[in-house]
């Protein structure tokens, strides 16, 4: 059953074809070919935020959380694709930190692909190794307490958000005492699209150039998760992704 209510099944079977067979297969082997650098570590970011779309777009059309696991892994493949490239190209500095700054889409980005992955309950040895992609320890406070959350247990800790608006309300969830946290983490929800308004696709509904590919709260799911916390206050909430956290909850957890 489609999750998304702004957008029917036709819609998101049109753009997940387009994505994957157009945005993606074609232009992943061809980065190389590429002549200029920029050019290269462009292709590869695009690459990197197509992945990051198409799974959002899956989860938004109803398809089941086992089935997406595909294009979960092809997100860690194109992220490594990613790095790969940042580190084998000669870029201008103010080139090169614009492709390795931590920006809110960056992030938001990173965090879902995160709830994915616990979701799916990936092997401790593949979240390590996509930590290590995702890099930026000691940067974000909230990205250091879910690694940390992982068992991360040597990474640097940030003492503060890189966006407080927007995510501190989150790491008080985090710090607050258990019996606390469902209610502030339903608070959180119910507020975070508004806090979002920055961000790149916010609004993208309303016809911005691009594909919409659905308002999920990922980084909620995932906290509720990594802290096993009560979600059926706020589970039907429409950002709210619940069947992550359902289907997390109904695995048995890996030895």
């Amino acid at each position: 059953m489609i999750r998304d209510k702004l957008f029917d099944i036709a819609y998101f079977n049109e753009w997940i074809e387009f994505v994957q067979t157009t945005g993606i297969n074609p232009r992943k082997s061809s980065i190389n070919s590429l002549p200029r650098p920029e050019g290269r570590i462009g292709r590869a970011t695009d690459l990197w935020v197509d992945s990051v779309q198409l799974v959002i777009m899956r989860y938004s059309r109803g398809d089941a959380i086992l089935g997406i696991k595909e294009s979960v892994m092809q997100m860690i493949e194109l992220l490594g694709l990613k790095k790969k490239t940042l580190a084998s190209v000669q870029l201008e500095k103010e080139v090169r930190t614009m492709y390795e700054r931590l920006d809110l889409g960056t992030l938001y980005e990173y965090l879902t692909l995160l709830s994915f992955m616990v979701s799916l309950r990936a092997s401790p040895v593949i979240m390590h190794q996509t930590l290590e992609l995702i890099g930026h320890a000691g940067e974000d406070a909230l990205l250091d307490r879910i690694a940390y959350g992982f068992g991360d247990k040597t990474r640097s800790q940030a003492a503060h958000s890189t966006f407080p608006k927007i995510y501190d309300p989150l790491l008080e969830v985090i710090a607050a005492p258990p019996e606390q946290r469902p209610d502030q983490l339903k608070r959180y929800v119910e507020g975070w699209y508004k806090k979002m308004k920055p961000i790149y696709w916010h609004d993208n509904h309303k016809g911005a150039e691009g594909a919409y590919f659905g308002y999920w709260c990922f980084e909620a799911a995932l906290v509720a998760m990594l802290w096993n916390i009560d979600d059926s206050a706020f589970a039907e909430h429409p950002h709210y992704p619940v069947d992550l956290v359902r289907y997390y909850r109904a695995q048995t957890p890996l030895a």
